[in-house]
């Protein structure tokens, strides 16, 4: 009886056990990693995107495409609203605010930029 235990080779089910909950508490905290990245990164990309359509319209303000304050979505689904306010001297004060599409999944879908502009457009 003394020998069998002396060539005892292997892992006991408690061992076992031990193993796959300590790989288990491991790989959910490192899966959360990924999923916490996925979603910062979806969330960067939308406000990028918001970034890029204010700095399209900002451009279309400057070539004198709006002249009035208007509100519009486009055709991606971003709505887009601009504010056209006089401003000092020969300046308008341009306020255009781009709001993600609904379902976008992002806390602060909106994203608002002011320039100056020659009012003599």
């Amino acid at each position: 009886m003394k020998r069998l235990m002396q060539n005892e080779k292997g892992l006991t089910l408690v061992e076992i056990l031990a193993a796959l909950v300590i790989l288990g508490i491991v790989l959910v905290s490192v899966m959360s990693f990924f999923t916490q990245s996925a979603k910062f990164t979806a969330h960067n990309n939308e406000k990028l995107t918001n970034v890029q359509v204010a700095e399209e319209v900002i451009a279309e303000v400057r070539e004198g495409a709006y002249l009035s304050s208007e509100s519009f979505t486009r055709e991606d689904e971003y709505f887009v609203e601009i504010i056209i306010q006089p401003g000092p001297s020969d300046l308008n004060l341009a306020t255009v605010t781009v709001r993600s599409p609904s379902g976008a999944g992002i806390d602060d879908p909106e994203f608002t930029t002011q320039m100056y502009f020659e009012a003599s457009l």
